[in-house]
């Protein structure tokens, strides 16, 4: 299992448009480092970090701030296949995404390893949090 992180979000879940928002941003060759960053997307500060965190976490850009294939396949305004997320479809694309990128260390550890420790689908909020407790344990998986 890879390094486990739980931080880079600023605290903050994904909202529904930051991911168009920071698209259209870095499409326009922007980047987060940029202390204009927080006017251009209307922003506070740690939110303007936790846009670039869940990008990156969904595979919408690189470690250099350029949006991938990806993202352009699915954002742009003029191609995309879906820029404003109408399609379920996308949503779940996106969803494996985040599992695949394991960057956001929760997603992968609920709906991958923990789903191949329970024989049975239906699991309750005890067994789930045993299970995080046992895997925080082992020290040389935290960041």
């Amino acid at each position: 299992m890879n390094k486990l992180t739980f931080t880079g979000h600023e605290t903050f879940h994904c909202r529904h448009f930051w991911l168009k928002k920071g698209y259209d941003y870095l499409s326009k060759g922007q980047s987060f480092k940029n202390p204009d960053a927080v006017t251009a997307l209307g922003v506070g500060k740690n939110m303007v970090m936790s846009i670039n965190f869940w990008l990156k976490a969904f595979g919408i850009n690189d470690q250099e701030d350029q949006a991938t294939v990806f993202a352009d396949k699915i954002f742009d305004s003029n191609t995309g296949y879906d820029p404003f997320l109408e399609y379920e479809g996308t949503l779940w694309l996106l969803h494996y995404k985040l599992l695949d990128t394991n960057l956001a260390s929760i997603y992968p550890l609920v709906f991958k390893e923990f789903r191949k420790s329970r024989v049975n689908s239906q699991f309750t909020t005890q067994q789930l949090l045993r299970y995080l407790l046992r895997t925080a344990t082992n020290t040389d998986l935290l960041l």
